[in-house]
């Protein structure tokens, strides 16, 4: 077995055992003495959830292998040594130590790499080395973090405002179909109470699609009285979401169209947050989460067909929209409402303002319009 070799099969053994240890962390430090258990128990923060662990692990993995393959250790990286990474990386070399095909970890022929990584991924790995640094530093291993010095914009973040949204004048559209919707039928009666419901919840909670599958009538509570909305979100991470007024009367409009009380109770722990519009032996039925998917692309499908005479623009916009869309909607809206910035961000259960800050387009707006009105061709 050769350098390469051996340093890849003693590094993936040791971030195989990795476990929950709540007594090698504490409020202020760690008790780690070398790199790998340093990198070790910070994975440890994100074992429970999978998809996050497991990229976190592939990243820091492949960097520490490459960081002993040239005998360096974390706290001697440059700024230069990350450079020589990101080359590296996309195009791992010699290629016949460091990739090969996707094959289960522990086998014998497991590579670090499948193949060179493209420029979103190397964007991406940067970004969760950067949070890994800066973890090691807060917790008084490493006294730098030479991630840091690279340049936000072109090189971490894609620079790509988000446009996934729809404008007022869109939603106007939807909120204008979904009044008009037929209510002749019990079905069609229910069909309108449900999508009605939907659209409202998705749009003034900015939920994720997996939320509102999960979600439990008994989730909503009354604190002080005010209503909150408790979920559990991206990567089991908890929280509250404020429940407004149009909000909690749209609830009260559908519990009363599923025979409810008009609010909602602790005790109601098998009440979904949507139900189907089927009933099962008189239980409510909780919803899908492809149904749901397919509520909002049926709908806005329907939508679009429904403006397409009169605006065609928007009509393209909306038949594209996903449930995805109107979280984005829900964020954009709130900071053209003029909400805090930070609220918004405590709203839609981000983890970094940066994330929130993509919402805010007035100032983009203002600039435009200030250069119109007093800059231009002149007569003379």
């Amino acid at each position: 077995m050769n350098k390469h070799q051996l340093i890849i099969a003693n590094v993936t053994k040791e971030f195989d055992v990795i476990h929950v240890d709540n007594a090698t962390l504490s409020t202020k430090s760690i008790k780690a003495t070398n790199d790998i258990d340093a990198i070790k128990t910070w994975l440890t923060e994100f074992v429970d959830s999978k998809n996050t662990f497991i990229s976190y692990r592939q990243t820091a993995e492949r960097f520490l292998l490459w960081c002993m393959d040239n005998n360096y250790a974390l706290a001697n990286i440059t700024r230069e040594d990350i450079q020589d990474y990101q080359i590296f990386i996309s195009s791992p070399t010699p290629s016949d130590i460091w990739c090969g095909p996707s094959k289960p970890r522990g086998h014998a022929n497991w590579r670090p790499f499948v193949k060179g990584l493209s420029p979103s991924s190397i964007r991406l790995n940067l970004q969760i080395l950067t949070t890994m640094y800066s973890y090691l530093v807060h917790s008084g291993y490493l006294y730098k973090n030479p991630f840091s010095l690279i340049k936000r914009k072109s090189n971490l973040v894609s620079n790509k405002s988000v446009e996934r949204y729809l404008t007022h004048k869109e939603w106007g559209y939807v909120l204008q179909f979904l009044e008009n919707m037929p209510k002749k039928t019990i079905v069609q009666k229910r069909t309108y109470e449900r999508t009605t419901w939907v659209f409202t919840l998705l749009y003034l909670t900015g939920c994720r699609r997996s939320e509102i599958v999960n979600a439990k009538m008994s989730d909503f509570t009354n604190k002080h009285e005010n209503w909150w909305l408790k979920v559990i979100g991206k990567g089991n991470k908890y929280g509250e979401i404020p429940v407004t007024n149009d909000l909690l009367l749209a609830l009260i409009n559908y519990r009363k169209s599923l025979k409810l009380s008009d609010y909602p109770s602790v005790t109601e722990l098998n009440i979904p947050i949507v139900c189907s519009i089927k009933l099962n032996n008189g239980a409510l039925v909780p919803i899908t989460d492809s149904m749901l998917y397919k509520i909002i692309k049926i709908t806005c499908n329907e939508i679009a067909n429904f403006v397409k005479l009169t605006d065609p623009a928007s009509a393209f916009v909306i038949q594209k929209v996903s449930t995805h869309w109107l979280r984005h909607t829900s964020a954009t809206h709130q900071v053209d409402a003029g909400i805090d910035i930070r609220v918004v961000k405590e709203n839609l259960r981000h983890s970094m303002l940066e994330t929130t800050m993509k919402y805010q387009h007035t100032e983009a707006d203002s600039r435009h319009n200030e250069t119109n009105k007093k800059f231009g061709i002149k007569d003379k």
